[in-house]
């Protein structure tokens, strides 16, 4: 009995000082990118944002709304990953800005396993996402930080598992949806990467969703738009009206959107107004702000539609985040429960624009 006891002791030290085997992320399939870009951790490349402002460069470089498609039969998975920042925001959660987080396919559905959590001092991270599974073959999602550079990641497995492409995504990269915004569409301020809207609607309709959401910086260049014009997509949403003032609005809407309209006709265009920031039924100011941008990106709207542009729609704010007033963490950025609202909301006019869409160029 003595000798049973000391083989289960040893057996267990041995899985404790059992090494993971690494494998760079590059190795699997990325989505979540407008553009092919070098590196592939960053949404857009310093070649695609040259014409751009430093601040959009900058935030190109943050991995929002990508995600690594694999698959393997191990029964543990860890990582290992390094940032460019250890930087932390008051109104983001760590494992949001600077972590991961593993979603598995359960029987068709995409389902949540894990978060990789990233340390407050360290810009390399390592540390296991999911533990003690059964080792049949399973298909894993993993979304990159949403406010953070990924500068390398590779994924760890048991020694002797497989680890390799998905053979049978359960992603469908030919139905593209390209959105263009705000730190709203980045993901502030979701408590992790997954709980963004666009990645919600990618779960939720099995499509391939680009983040080109930019914190503070959505703002309508027409540089951007011109980039944007050029990108491979079923529907394009512009949910930017956030950050950009009335005035730039006027400056700025018209010849963005009737550029893109008119280099990619056979594509929606779905136009979202600014949800109405909660501070603003008490701060008089914010709230006249807030309705002023939607009054002009209205007007704005009802001039190219009248011009003949019939792939061009529209989403008000109301109802676009709830009534309760409970969905955001500062009266301007969403919850969890915000970003769920928000999708929902969307979910059924996206479905109906990607009925609508020619074939994706």
């Amino acid at each position: 009995m003595r000798l049973f006891f000391l083989l289960l002791l040893c057996s267990a030290c041995a899985m404790a000082q059992e090494k993971p085997v690494y494998t760079d992320a590059r190795n699997f399939q990325f989505i979540g990118k407008g553009l092919p870009t070098d590196p592939v951790y960053v949404r857009l490349d310093t070649v695609q944002t040259r014409p751009m402002t430093q601040a959009v460069k900058y935030l190109s470089t943050h991995s929002a709304g990508i995600a690594v498609l694999f698959q393997t039969n191990s029964p543990y998975i860890r990582a290992r990953w390094q940032l460019a920042k250890g930087l932390f925001y008051a109104n983001i959660t760590p494992i949001a800005h600077s972590g991961l987080d593993l979603y598995c396919l359960n029987k068709g559905r995409w389902q949540w396993c894990g978060v990789g959590r990233p340390g407050d001092k360290d810009t390399l991270n390592e540390g296991p996402l999911v533990s003690d599974m059964d080792t049949a073959m399973k298909q894993f999602l993993l979304y990159l930080p949403i406010y953070n550079q990924v500068t390398s990641l590779e994924i760890g497995v048991a020694p002797g598992a497989s680890i390799s492409r998905v053979e049978k995504p359960a992603v469908d990269t030919t139905r593209r949806v390209v959105i263009y915004g705000s730190s709203i569409l980045q993901g502030a301020s979701a408590s992790r990467a997954g709980m963004a809207y666009p990645a919600i609607l990618q779960r939720r309709t099995g499509w391939e969703f680009i983040n080109l959401g930019y914190s503070g910086n959505g703002k309508m260049e027409f540089p951007v738009a011109e980039l944007l014009a050029t990108m491979p997509a079923k529907v394009f949403v512009l949910d930017c009206i956030p950050n950009p003032s009335a005035e730039e609005i006027r400056e700025r809407a018209y010849p963005f959107i009737k550029h893109l309209l008119t280099k990619r006709p056979e594509v929606p265009v779905l136009l979202v107004e600014t949800a109405f920031r909660e501070h603003g039924y008490f701060d008089l100011k914010v709230g006249k702000v807030v309705k002023e941008k939607n009054d002009v990106i209205r007007d704005v709207y009802t001039k190219l539609k009248s011009e003949g542009f019939k792939q061009l729609y529209y989403l008000p704010a109301t109802g676009l985040i709830g009534h309760d007033h409970e969905a955001t963490i500062d009266g301007t950025h969403l919850t969890d429960l915000g970003f769920m609202r928000q999708a929902e909301v969307m979910l059924p006019l996206l479905e109906k624009l990607m009925k609508k869409s020619a074939p994706a160029k």
